[in-house]
């Protein structure tokens, strides 16, 4: 395996732990089986230095007038900033319906809105995967799947979804964890990350009680966010810039904050069956029972058994996947 390059790790957090996060690999022209071997199985983040190089993406999409002559017309439901609270106790989401064309326009504006845009789906897989991924997007965007090279570490069959990420700089996710491998790659501006193994939930929950899915955000100017053991948690830490791809295994916790001016990524969700589909399954639950309800995971776990054997059999076993995309306001449902 080629050897990790020197980057421009900056630990903003990594100091404020005890053990000090750990930077993540950094390595050029990886392999597919180097990465299955010392990644994937593993279960540990890299950053594939070169893995978006040859995304057209990374010419185009810094120009708005391209995105809006690309997709303009299409509807959106962007995320209202200023009226969600992703990170707190008083967990709730709230969306606006806005033309794709409008939201470029505005983002790329000197006064941007605290609009943001989480899984405009760009593409979609055709196996069992992309029957599993959610019911509803925020938009559909397939104009622009042209501009995106798909990485060859998963079959295409294995794609749950490919989404577009797109916001006004200086945000932050919560804490949070997906069910799905991911790769996510920067198209314009940067993203910092905070990843921690699944076995750290007790750390980071710390009896918070919040959907038991998400955990309290860190903020380095707000002491109280470090409580009660939470330094002690074991993670990482990296930046992520155009170009690069960040693989984040499936049940990762991660909080992702974003640079100055307007962010664009891209990220593609993976669901290799039968390999992992027990592991989604698992993580799925979770998202419904929280880690400490053995009678509702039991519940929730049997429900997906049966809606995923319900789908296999719609949908052909894999050889199909559903024709339809639904667009309104993200959400799960079991």
């Amino acid at each position: 395996m080629p050897a990790p390059v020197s980057n421009d790790f900056s630990g903003e957090f990594s100091p404020l732990f005890d053990p000090p996060l750990q930077p993540v690999d950094v390595v050029d022209a990886l392999s597919v089986q180097d990465f299955d071997q010392h990644y994937r199985r593993p279960r540990r983040p890299v950053v594939i230095n070169d893995g978006a190089q040859s995304w057209r993406a990374l010419q185009r999409w810094s120009d708005p007038a391209y995105l809006a002559a690309a997709a303009g017309h299409r509807n959106t439901f962007v995320r209202d900033l200023d009226a969600c609270n992703v990170d707190g106790e008083s967990y709730h989401e709230a969306y606006r319906e806005v033309a794709f064309g409008e939201l470029v326009e505005r983002l790329f504006s000197d006064q941007p809105p605290a609009w943001y845009l989480t899984q405009g789906l760009v593409m979609r897989g055709n196996g069992l995967g992309a029957m599993m991924a959610r019911r509803t997007w925020p938009a559909s965007l397939p104009e622009l799947a042209s501009d995106l090279t798909p990485p060859p570490y998963w079959p295409l069959d294995a794609l749950a979804q490919c989404n577009l990420w797109m916001g006004p700089g200086n945000q932050c996710s919560g804490m949070h964890y997906d069910e799905f491998d991911n790769l996510n790659g920067v198209v314009l501006g940067s993203k910092r990350w905070l990843l921690f193994p699944h076995d750290q939930a007790a750390v980071l929950l710390n009896g918070s009680q919040v959907r038991q899915t998400i955990a309290p955000g860190f903020h380095a100017g707000e002491v109280d966010r470090f409580a009660g053991g939470r330094t002690g948690a074991r993670g990482y830490e990296c930046v992520i810039r155009p170009g690069q791809l960040l693989y984040v295994p499936a049940g990762m916790w991660h909080q992702v904050f974003s640079g100055p001016g307007p962010g664009l990524a891209v990220n593609y969700w993976y669901l290799s069956l039968p390999r992992d589909a027990v592991r989604a399954a698992v993580l799925h639950a979770r998202r419904f029972s929280g880690f400490s309800r053995r009678k509702r995971f039991l519940l929730a776990l049997g429900v997906i058994g049966v809606q995923a054997t319900i789908k296999t059999i719609q949908y052909g076993f894999g050889r199909r996947a559903p024709a339809e995309v639904e667009i309104g306001p993200p959400g799960y449902g079991l």
